[in-house]
């Protein structure tokens, strides 16, 4: 095709991927009351037919209702690095108390599994990730999926690649150790919501079952875990992070630790451009090696 005289040109890339969106939610399940929903972010290219990865991430909240679209430009890079990314909401506190935010996650995977073959996901690549209170959600997973501890059923739950773990809570009773300044004794805190009303000091036994260290020893079968956390977290301490990875180093765990300087809880100084290159690496590192999309 001749063009008009002084037309400017740019050239198109054939390997350039964008990411999209569904106009609808899926509900994978209903509880309480209350339908769940899946939020789906995917890779696109022009004249491509494929299946990719599958990012499931339970998305953070306190443990409250949760905004689905808080991560959605966040994750962008990891959607056009070939990933689908499939955000996942659960029932929120007082509604929903331990466990049952870790059996809305595996009642979720479970939905997209049965559900595979309408969705590009290639079922041999799957990952499980979680920030804040669903990065807690996503330890649990990673701490209990080969078992069947925090489950509503023994069915078998799909092979995950590797689990990713954003600044997520990772022991209940010693937040009040790691941030003496935050009060952690009244029963209207997330915390003591997700203990149906207690604090973790009235109620110890249900904070132990409700932290990861509970379920990590040198026996425990995981796969390897991705943390990060920001170094000046004001809503879940940064030693909370640092608790897991030196006893998870001392059980033999394959944990990978970034702390984020200067990074409060999230916001734009954590979710910068080396963080989520250190993300898409630990995912192209551990999903199966047949894949080459560009």
């Amino acid at each position: 095709m001749k063009l008009p005289k002084d037309v400017k040109v740019i050239k198109g890339n054939r390997e350039n991927v964008r990411a999209r969106m569904d106009r609808e939610d899926v509900v994978y399940q209903r509880k309480a009351g209350k339908n769940l929903h899946i939020r789906f972010i995917y890779p696109q290219q022009d004249n491509v037919d494929r299946k990719y990865p599958l990012v499931m991430h339970i998305q953070g909240s306190a443990w409250f209702e949760q905004n689905l679209n808080d991560h959605l430009l966040d994750f962008k890079e990891i959607v056009t690095a070939g990933y689908i990314v499939a955000i996942v909401e659960y029932l929120p506190v007082p509604y929903g108390i331990f466990p049952s935010q870790v059996e809305d996650a595996k009642t979720a995977m479970r939905y997209l599994m049965k559900n595979v073959d309408d969705y590009p996901i290639d079922p041999e690549n799957l990952f499980v990730m979680g920030d804040s209170s669903g990065g807690h959600a996503a330890l649990m997973c990673w701490a209990t999926w080969n078992t069947n501890k925090l489950d509503t059923t023994t069915q078998p739950l799909p092979q995950i690649r590797a689990f990713v773990d954003l600044y997520g809570v990772v022991d209940l009773a010693t937040l009040s150790e790691d941030n003496p300044s935050e009060n952690y004794e009244s029963i209207g805190t997330p915390e003591a919501q997700l203990l149906g009303g207690y604090t973790p000091e009235q109620h110890p036994e249900a904070a132990e079952k409700a932290s990861v260290l509970h379920y990590i020893t040198e026996s425990t079968q995981t796969e390897p875990l991705l943390v990060l956390h920001g170094t000046k977290d004001s809503l879940v301490p940064f030693n909370q992070s640092v608790r897991l990875f030196v006893h998870s180093q001392k059980m033999n765990q394959k944990v990978t630790f970034y702390a984020v300087e200067d990074a409060d809880h999230g916001k734009s100084i954590f979710y910068n451009e080396q963080t989520m290159q250190v993300m898409i690496d630990f995912l192209d590192k551990h999903k199966t090696s047949n894949y080459n999309w560009f």
